[in-house]
This record gives structure tokens, sequence and C-alpha cells, in this order.
């Protein structure tokens, strides 16, 4: 029976690959054979490798089984979850306990019984494919933990705002949501769909600023066999896709000026016409839309009709940019720690006071997004266990003042040079101090002094 599975035979005896070959090539999809590690990295790398049988010696005259462990070690470090078997005519039971310690799956003698070089494999690669379900299942959990994490918070500005949200929510309103980019405007959308009847059916979002506009129409609302070049199949579009549930369309106030309409016809009749079809096809979907500014300043410049507008705003929800919800800074952060720590398998790093009221500072042009990627950077970075100003060298950089002219006020040059040295050396504070000719306690003081 064939399995599935892709497999590399890795020996410096042409023969002892053939041999190899012969025995597993009517029990999985591929076999590969090398005669060389040589160039391993780069095929590990292209290709999607389940197993590896390797050969322990490629040095004439070598039995130690050192190279061997040379490549396990390496291998191991470009794909962890990827099993190697390792074989060799020089056994003992040292060994082969080394090559397990290492990461090894299994141990082979050469020469082998045949069917029990099948089952070692056909184990191996079930291996791999069960450590990687898992490591897709952890990611999926730690992804679709970061969309929760961005409705986090209680300020002011943020409160009244959920308070909607869960208002609306049960009813099949059309709701337009307005906020700059990183805000969390697909999160509130997705907040929307959970608190609705709709929940158990589709959640369809589409990026309308990402879809080159001449594949929009076919997008949203599919086409039929042959209606263009290419079409060589009928495609159901986004709305068909999120029949019976909610459809998000991002960057609403991009979406073409002749296709305005067309979505129009479909908010009122909740049918979509594909393209090259004769007959339209009933839809029952939820609209959620969102953009950065209010559409109404579109309609006046002549770029969004006005009666989709309208319909488009039955409820609006505005989405306040981080800067105007410090408070919730502190919790978004220790959300975001946990977070990342936990799909990089890494130590939680922890924020002293020192550091968050720096945070809290930074005006975050990028919103959730920017702390969401900074945390992120700050945990793959990961020096000791106490985050540090110099995770977050951003925060220095954005705020270096120019120099213009040749200024003779001793606190503007202080503050220059400063800033310089903050960015020139990354936000590392004992390097920056150390080139200022300051100890690292002056530095913060004078770092606090200039509003850094």
């Amino acid at each position: 029976m064939n399995s599935s599975g892709h497999i590399l035979i890795v020996d410096d005896d042409a023969g002892v690959c053939l041999a190899a070959r012969l025995a597993l090539v009517s029990h999985f999809t591929q076999i590969e054979t090398f005669n060389a590690p040589d160039g391993l990295d780069e095929v590990i790398v292209s290709r999607d490798i389940d197993a590896i049988l390797l050969d322990m010696n490629f040095r004439p005259g070598a039995n130690s089984g050192q190279d061997g462990l040379d490549w396990l070690d390496r291998l191991h470090r470009l794909d962890p979850s990827l099993s190697i078997v390792m074989m060799t005519a020089f056994g003992g039971v040292t060994l082969a306990v080394e090559t397990l310690k290492r990461g090894a799956v299994d141990f082979v003698l050469k020469p082998w019984q045949n069917e029990k070089l099948i089952a070692t494999l056909s184990a191996a690669v079930a291996l791999t494919h069960a450590k990687r379900e898992a490591e897709t299942l952890r990611l999926r959990g730690a992804e679709s933990a970061i969309r929760p994490g961005m409705m986090i918070g209680n300020a002011p500005s943020l409160s009244p705002v959920l308070r909607h949200v869960r208002r609306i929510a049960p009813t099949d309103a059309i709701v337009s949501i307005v906020g700059e980019n990183g805000t969390g405007k697909e999160t509130m959308a997705r907040e929307i769909h959970r608190l609705s009847s709709r929940s158990h059916l589709p959640f369809v979002a589409v990026d309308l600023g990402t879809v080159p506009e001449a594949f929009v129409e076919s997008e949203l609302f599919g086409h039929r066999r042959g209606a263009f070049g290419g079409a060589d199949a009928d495609r159901a579009g986004r709305y068909q896709a999120a029949h019976g549930g909610t459809l998000y369309l991002d960057d609403i106030g991009s979406l073409p000026l002749h296709l305005q309409k067309r979505l129009l016809h479909v908010i009122e009749h909740q049918e979509v016409l594909p393209i090259g079809a004769t007959k339209p096809v009933k839809v029952n979907v939820r609209l959620i839309v969102s953009s950065q500014r209010p559409l109404n300043e579109r309609v006046e410049a002549e770029m969004f009709r006005s009666d989709l507008s309208m319909r488009l705003d039955t409820v609006r929800i505005c989405v306040p940019p981080l800067r105007d919800r410090r408070e919730d800074i502190p919790a978004l952060l220790e959300h975001f720690l946990s977070l990342y720590a936990r799909k990089h398998n890494l130590p939680r790093r922890r924020a002293s006071g020192d550091v968050l009221k720096w945070i809290e500072s930074y005006d975050w042009p990028g919103n959730i997004r920017e702390l969401r990627h900074a945390t992120e950077r700050a945990t793959l970075l990961l020096g000791d266990e106490r985050l540090h100003l110099e995770d977050f060298p951003f925060l220095f950089t954005s705020r270096t003042p120019a120099s213009e002219g040749g200024s003779y006020n001793l606190d503007e040059i202080e503050r220059v040079a400063i800033g310089r040295a903050m960015s020139d050396f990354d936000g590392n504070i004992t390097l920056a101090a150390t080139a200022l000719g300051l100890t690292r306690p002056a530095l913060y003081r004078r770092l606090e002094k200039h509003g850094f």
C-alpha cells in the first residue's frame, strides 16, 4: 500500500541507496537518494520532506558516526518537526543511544530487514505529520487569540464603543466601522459576528484595497466558466461564500465606482449575478464594512455614491486610536507578551514600571498592530526576562529632533546628541551612555528631562 510521504535516503554507498529505494518505493509517495549530505540544507528548506534515512559516516574509512551526528543536529535546527532515522554498519548500543538523545527517531543497522525498514520509515512519516499538525493547531490557536486581544481594555474612549457593539450585534443592520490603520476594525467586525445569531455560520473577510481592480467584481460576485480569459471553471464569489453568515469588506472606500451600483443592488435585493451568468443567485448575508475615514468625505469628493453611502452608514462605529486609550496599553502589552511567548515557545518577558511609562507615552501611529509587532519583536530578541528600553528603539528614533543650522542652546545640543546616540545604537542604553560619556542612570535622567 502506498503511504503519503516524501523520503530522503542519504548514504555514500550507491548500492545502499538503490537497495533502500527498491525496498521503499512502492510504499511511499516519493523517494530521493543522495550520496552525500552536502546541499541537504537547501533541500530541507525548499521541499516538504517527511523523513530522512541518514547514514552515520560519509568520509572514507570513518566509522565513529560523528558525521551523521553533526548532520543530525544541523538538520534538526532547520526543521525540528522532521523525523530522521539513522543507519550504520558499525552499530553499537552507545552510538544508538547517542543518536536518540540527539533527536533521531530510530536507528537502523545495515543490512536491514525490508519489513523492519518499511515499518520504521512509516512510523517516522506518521510522527512528522503528527508534529506538524500539532504545530499548525497551536499556531492557529495563538493567532486566533490575537484578535480578541485587540478588544482588551476599558478606557473611557473604548467602553461606549463596546456597549454599542453589544447592542447592534444581535440585529442584521449593516455596520460601518471607521478607524485608523491598526485600530482593530476587523476584530470589531468579528466581535459583532460572534455576538450575532449568525455566529455559527461563515465570517468572510475581504480587503478590497489588496484586490486588483480588474478582479474585484469576480472576487465579490463570482463568475461562470468562459466569462473571460482564464475563467476555466465556475467560481463562487465571496458573497456566496458568506451565505447565511457575515461578509466583512475592509477599505470599502476603494471599491471602484462602476461596482458601487452593483453592490447597492445586492444589498437591496439580496441576490448576486456572477459574471457571465444569466440568472441571479439569492444570498442571505449580513454586511459589515470599514474605512479609515467616514464615507461622506469620499461622497463629497465625488468618489463614492451617496445612495450607497447612506445604506452602508446605517450604523457607524468609530474605533479610537491607541493614543486615545493609553490606559489600555499595559493590559494589551501583557496580553501580547503572553501570546507570543506561547506562540514561539519562549520565556514570557515582564515589563517594569519605567518601561511601561515610556511605552504609554509613545503615540503608536500604527496603533494596536504596531504594539503587537513591537511586542513580538521584543519576545523574539529575548535578552533576559525583563523588558528594557533597548527592546523598543523606535521610542527614541521617532522623537529624534532635526538638526537645523548651528544651535548654541546647550539644552538643544544635548537633546540632539542624545537622540542621535539612541538612534545610532538602536536604543541600547549602555552603548549610548558610553558614547555620550554618561552613566546609565545619568542617561535615563536626561532622557526623562528631554521628554524622549
